[in-house]
């Protein structure tokens, strides 16, 4: 016989994966802010006030590539959700396949959310859970 979930198990699975969404979503942001420090590099502590505009060249040219290139894998990183996915899948599809409910897969989420967890989460049910569910295919629009 197959058992449900406890609640505090999906409540920590769904805030550290709620977590995940929110910081995955300002990986690139912090990547391009930090590129374009680089090119706005404009140094005055050099000695000799007429090396500044060399010395900021020298350092935008020793940093741009490898900060571009950190900035194209944030992008990368951001988007490349595949895992996490069916990560919410599997625990999303176990509620499923063992909530007592009738009705579509849908409706059973629905109901083991809003009866089971909602009394769980002192903020409501968090952003990025319900994010992720509906990029998992789930419809969250019930969930309360």
């Amino acid at each position: 016989m197959a058992y449900q979930i406890e609640t505090t198990l999906y409540k920590d699975i769904a805030e550290n994966y709620a977590n995940i969404d929110a910081n995955l979503t300002g990986i690139a942001t912090y990547a391009r802010t930090a590129l374009e420090a680089i090119l706005d590099v404009t140094t005055s502590t050099y000695p000799d006030p007429s090396a500044d505009s060399d010395a900021a060249l020298e350092i935008e040219i020793a940093l741009l590539d490898t900060f571009n290139a950190a900035y194209v894998a944030s992008q990368n990183i951001s988007v490349s959700t595949g895992a996490l996915l069916d990560a919410v899948r599997a625990v999303n599809n176990h509620v499923i396949n063992n909530y007592g409910g009738t009705g579509t897969a849908t409706a059973k989420l629905a109901a083991w959310v809003n009866s089971n967890m909602t009394s769980t989460w002192t903020a409501g049910i968090p952003g990025g859970w319900k994010s992720l569910s509906e990029d998992a295919g789930y419809t969250v629009t019930t969930w309360s």
